[in-house]
């Protein structure tokens, strides 16, 4: 893997980030004001027996989602979606709180708690690099230091031999302490890197609404990881091209997920440029509710890889 890459993803896609943000203040470890939740997908049972499940969360600055184990059965019994509704103006802390209050579900004592955090202010940085009184300083030379509040998190990833610094709204991670005192933290490119299998070349695609993550990787080698935003359908074929462009990539094969459409405009237009274009599977080793199963598998794949790597 070429670490020096990973190091300098922030600084080599600069241009193409301030083309895409239309706001320099628009941060994605900001989780901001203004937005209240709404329910997407609510695929849940009557009740669950906490003690026997893991609950896997996932928190962004596009939503809030969970997903509940029967870890004696080693199956997903549960997944729930939520998405910011702009149109009125909650600060997110509370809106998230409020959230985790309402859902049953999440009342109970869980067996494991794994809170992934997917939000774009991150670093990477190698085991030869790395010191921790440095990373509130690394973190404000990439990602800027206009934000107030935040709480620098590390994650330890001992398969690439590099450390994960990132931050976090400071209310939120006291939200998820107080709820989910034993809770293990993650930041998302951690989970995707654990979960990484070599391959001869592959670009995976993560969407939410408005916001991709992607991870490439190239000759059995990692290459890039990174969040984008985008506003319109053209925007992600500028991301994706520029990306390929970038790392000197032909007919990559692309593995999608999130919750797009393979009717939508967006997966039209991705298929302009791309001529392999697959839908994440859901992951192997656990089993899946009959009412999960309906649905398509890449909507939920990425959250439910979360405790895979655990």
């Amino acid at each position: 893997m070429y670490i020096s890459q990973l190091l300098s993803l922030s600084f080599a896609n600069k241009k193409l980030t301030d083309f895409l943000h239309k706001k320099d203040s628009e941060k994605y470890s900001n989780i901001a004001a203004g937005k209240t939740l709404k329910a997407v997908f609510e695929i849940l049972p009557g009740d669950v027996d906490a003690h026997k499940c893991i609950l896997v969360c996932e928190i962004s600055n596009d939503g809030f989602s969970y997903a509940i184990k029967n870890d004696d059965e080693n199956m997903y019994i549960a997944v729930a979606v939520f998405h910011f509704d702009k149109s009125t103006t909650v600060d997110y802390s509370i809106t998230l709180q409020n959230e985790i209050q309402r859902q049953a579900l999440l009342s109970g004592n869980f067996k494991k708690v794994y809170i992934m955090y997917s939000l774009g202010e991150s670093i990477l940085i190698p085991f030869s690099l790395y010191n921790s009184e440095e990373n509130a300083n690394a973190l404000n030379l990439v990602h800027g230091d206009l934000q107030s509040n935040l709480s620098v998190l590390t994650d330890i990833i001992e398969k690439n031999k590099i450390y994960n610094c990132y931050r976090v709204s400071t209310d939120v991670v006291n939200i998820i302490k107080s709820k989910f005192p034993d809770a293990i933290n993650r930041h998302q490119y951690s989970v995707l890197l654990n979960n990484a299998t070599l391959e001869t070349g592959k670009l995976f695609i993560i969407f939410y609404p408005k916001k991709i993550v992607l991870m490439l990787i190239k000759n059995d080698n990692l290459q890039f990881i990174n969040s984008f935003s985008y506003n319109t359908a053209e925007d992600v074929s500028y991301i994706l091209l520029n990306t390929c462009k970038q790392f000197e990539v032909d007919n990559i094969p692309l593995e999608i997920s999130g919750l797009i459409d393979e009717n939508s405009a967006l997966f039209k237009e991705i298929h302009k440029y791309f001529g392999s274009v697959n839908f994440a599977q859901l992951p192997a080793g656990s089993g899946y509710s009959e009412e999960i199963t309906k649905q398509p598998s890449h909507y939920f794949s990425q959250i439910f890889a979360v405790d895979s790597c655990g």
